[in-house]
């Protein structure tokens, strides 16, 4: 199976977990591609003073993977500089967020797996 990328579900969220203003969202696949044990595989870009708020996940855990730029992440109310080529895992129970400070886009990968 082949997607290409017009055909791919793309959507802007204003607000995400109430973070500060626009994250674009481009889905990577479905959940059915998941089978049904993640809800969410996408790309997310951040502009400059754009991010996700903080927030806490229950029953499931996400791992972000950072492709290009830079963030200041939210780890469990402790903040981390975050760079192309880090990894950051949040396990069930546990919060965080993400926020672009920096003037170049933060481009990452997120992937929500169920418990």
């Amino acid at each position: 199976m082949i997607i290409k990328k017009d055909e791919r579900t793309f959507k802007t969220r204003v607000a995400m977990r109430e973070g500060p203003g626009e994250v674009f969202i481009r889905d990577i696949c479905s959940k059915e591609d998941l089978y049904e044990k993640g809800r969410l595989y996408a790309q997310m870009v951040l502009k400059k003073d754009c991010g996700i708020g903080f927030h806490t996940h229950e029953g499931e855990k996400e791992i972000f993977v950072i492709n290009k730029g830079k963030a200041i992440y939210n780890d469990d109310g402790n903040e981390y500089e975050v760079k192309e080529g880090d990894v950051m895992i949040c396990e069930d129970g546990h919060g965080h967020g993400i926020v672009n400070v920096n003037d170049e886009e933060c481009l990452f990968t997120a992937l929500i797996v169920l418990k």
